[in-house]
């Protein structure tokens, strides 16, 4: 008779239990799945930005070659996933090299003596032409996972020049 009475005192615990278990648990898979996604951005842009630089380098004597197919290919690349990035933008520029020559080495545009950046295919043979992917990803569940609202990114892609 003891026994059936603390079934009875018992009968919403598990129900409080999994609610508890189970809010924990959709977290967790929450953050697993956004993370998952991030990263799924941050590879695609990656390979994008190689790809268009190399594209870019490759055409860089092609005199039918502009630079709004060079982004346009870059944006091909994306598949879609430039949906997930806020404030999206894509650049292409020859490199100096004195940014090379810092410490961290880092892609700078190269300017001309009056200040202006020449054209993207003005990269002589040897010289570097980057392709900058730029903007901000914004998880879905921000304020679920405490993350930030935004995070952003910058992806450069340098490639050597071969016009």
């Amino acid at each position: 008779m003891l026994s059936h009475r603390i079934g009875k005192n018992r009968r919403g615990a598990t129900a409080v239990e999994s609610a508890l278990v189970l809010g924990i648990f959709f977290v967790l898979l929450f953050g697993v799945f956004e993370y998952c996604r991030f990263l799924m951005v941050l590879h695609v842009a990656n390979n994008a930005a190689r790809d268009a630089s190399r594209y870019a380098t490759v055409n860089v004597a092609n005199e039918e070659m502009t630079e709004a197919k060079i982004l346009q290919y870059a944006n091909d690349r994306m598949g879609g996933t430039q949906k997930n990035i806020r404030d999206f933008n894509v650049t292409v520029y020859p490199c100096s090299p004195t940014g090379f020559a810092k410490s961290p080495p880092r892609a700078e545009p190269k300017l001309n003596a009056d200040g202006t950046a020449p054209a993207w295919n003005a990269a002589s043979f040897t010289e570097r032409i980057a392709v900058t992917i730029r903007g901000r990803y914004e998880p879905v569940t921000p304020l679920l996972l405490f993350l930030p609202s935004s995070i952003p990114l910058e992806i450069t892609s340098v490639s050597g020049s071969e016009g």
